[in-house]
């Protein structure tokens, strides 16, 4: 027979010891007491029933000249007798459970996912100003509001989505990659005009009329592309004027500068032999540090290093705890003075710095008239770039009214 879920209501397994066991069980089947697992053992019977069965066994055991002897129990009831001495066992499940149920209120982790251009720690920080942050309870959290409010303070998120799973906040992100933003346009009629001497490299037109094309020289204030069109009749004479918001992409070729100085003579580093390394734990602002004995004097330079790690809970909930060491490196001081070599490789390092910072900027080097000139005392690295930027700027149009032929120029007043 199948065996009976009864965990919680408890179950024994008994032992019959009897010269008619068939009446025992014939009357347990008449009387409809279950048993399963039952077993011959040694010239005696082994079964199992429910904890309530067992008080109505007595009565068969004096018909059918029996008797029982309990051999297991199994289930709550027994469990619970065994631990009734064990308050503080139940006492610690319960407030486990009760911790567990509180704790599941609140949100523990917040995920972050898709991002590139922004990172995870500057989105963090700017959920805190709206005080969505690792602790928060999760019936503070509105979604939607969350959503909103990243795609309004990062322009380049096109789309979010915030949602609760457990005790986490997960938030998909989908960002511009290519960097474009919608610019809202002003109405207001506008030319493009060059803000430095150069020459013009590449011009691409959306609205406006072109006044120059690529290759030609252009002055400061020079019109780039004009906001003003005139419109003409079939005789070819200009009876109006449509102003537009002059919008381009122009790259000029402009010239700059470069100079750079260092000297010859300079100061270095030799490290001795590093100390050992002094372990700390920190909680918050307060460290403890434990100090290990130092055999040695104590040096007149040194630098000192930290290595530092923090704990988190989560992925991006960080513990106020910490742990690392602290070690010195004493060193000494000695002068010594660049090579030839040792200069140009180090001046073409600071020129190849410089042309990153262009680069991050926008800027590209066409032409490079840079070099590199030695003395005695110092290396100085001098001469032009040929700069392709955008190198414009927009200017208000100038409004004309057409009158019987004659052009009555109107400054617009600002």
């Amino acid at each position: 027979m199948r065996r009976p879920s009864l965990g919680w209501k408890g179950y024994v397994r008994i032992r019959l010891i009897s010269r008619q066991p068939e009446r025992f069980l014939n009357l347990c089947a008449y009387h409809n007491v279950m048993i399963w697992n039952l077993l011959s053992v040694d010239g005696c019977y082994e079964m199992n029933l429910s904890a309530k069965d067992v008080s109505r066994l007595l009565p068969f055991c004096r018909k059918s000249g029996s008797r029982i002897k309990i051999l297991e129990k199994h289930g709550m009831p027994f469990l619970l007798h065994r631990s009734a001495g064990r308050k503080a066992f139940f006492l610690g499940i319960f407030l486990c459970c009760s911790l567990m149920l509180i704790l599941s209120s609140f949100i523990w982790n917040i995920h972050v996912e898709g991002n590139y251009a922004n990172s995870t720690k500057s989105i963090l920080g700017c959920l805190s100003n709206i005080n969505v942050v690792h602790g928060i309870r999760k019936s503070e959290i509105n979604c939607q509001e969350i959503a909103a409010y990243l795609r309004e303070q990062f322009p380049n998120i096109t789309w979010v989505s915030a949602k609760i799973e457990g005790t986490r906040l997960i938030l998909e992100i989908k960002e511009n990659v290519d960097g474009y933003q919608e610019v809202s346009l002003s109405e207001e009629p506008t030319c493009i005009v060059a803000s430095k001497d150069g020459k013009v490299v590449r011009i691409v037109t959306r609205s406006g009329i072109p006044k120059v094309l690529p290759g030609e020289e252009c002055a400061k204030g020079d019109v780039l592309v004009d906001g003003e069109i005139p419109l003409v009749n079939d005789d070819m004479e200009i009876y109006d004027y449509r102003y537009v918001h002059a919008d381009a992409d122009i790259y000029l070729e402009t010239q700059w500068y470069y100079y750079d100085e260092f000297t010859l003579s300079h100061k270095v580093r030799l490290y001795q032999e590093k100390e050992r390394k002094n372990p700390f734990f920190q909680i918050g602002n307060y460290r403890i540090s434990f100090q290990l004995p130092n055999h040695t004097e104590e040096p007149e330079f040194y630098d000192e290093l930290c290595v530092e790690q923090q704990l988190y809970l989560t992925e991006n909930y960080a513990l106020p705890l910490y742990f690392g060491y602290l070690q010195q490196l004493p060193y000494g001081v000695a002068e010594e003075v660049y090579t030839k070599e040792e200069a140009c490789a180090l001046a073409e390092t600071h020129f190849q710095k410089f042309s990153e910072n262009l680069s991050e900027k926008g800027l590209q080097i066409s032409e490079n008239h840079v070099k590199i000139e030695l003395t005695d005392t110092v290396c100085i690295t001098k001469g032009t770039l040929c700069v392709v930027e955008r190198a414009v700027e927009e200017k208000p149009c100038e409004i004309q009214n057409v009158s019987s032929g004659k052009d009555n120029t109107v400054h617009e007043q600002e």
